[in-house]
């Protein structure tokens, strides 16, 4: 028996993202407020990973605090969530920065 392949407009681990976005959630309370589809489609920055220059990024772990444009030599902070500006849908961006 062959696999089905995957359908176009559906994820192909629909569970492991909607685990994902649940610890999101939980990690996160104001992150109450979107879908899991719009969650599956944040992507969070790896620590340590160099950010890119004059690219905007949004630390979710700290919303209050609001966007702001990457240095060059600036590394993604251990324990910060960062999430690039270019690595997101432009809904799922304005509502991550329109926090609260």
């Amino acid at each position: 028996m062959q696999p089905q392949p995957a359908r176009p407009n559906q994820p192909e681990s629909t569970p492991k993202l909607r685990q994902e976005a649940s610890r999101l959630r939980a990690r996160f309370d104001w992150l109450n407020r979107f879908s899991d589809e719009e969650l599956q489609k944040i992507s969070i920055c790896e620590t340590g990973a160099e950010m890119v220059p004059g690219e905007t990024y949004f630390d979710i772990s700290h919303p209050e605090s609001g966007s702001f444009v990457g240095l060059a030599d600036q590394l993604i902070p251990e324990g910060g969530c960062l999430v690039r500006k270019a690595a997101v849908p432009k809904e799922v961006w304005n509502k991550l920065t329109t926090y609260p």
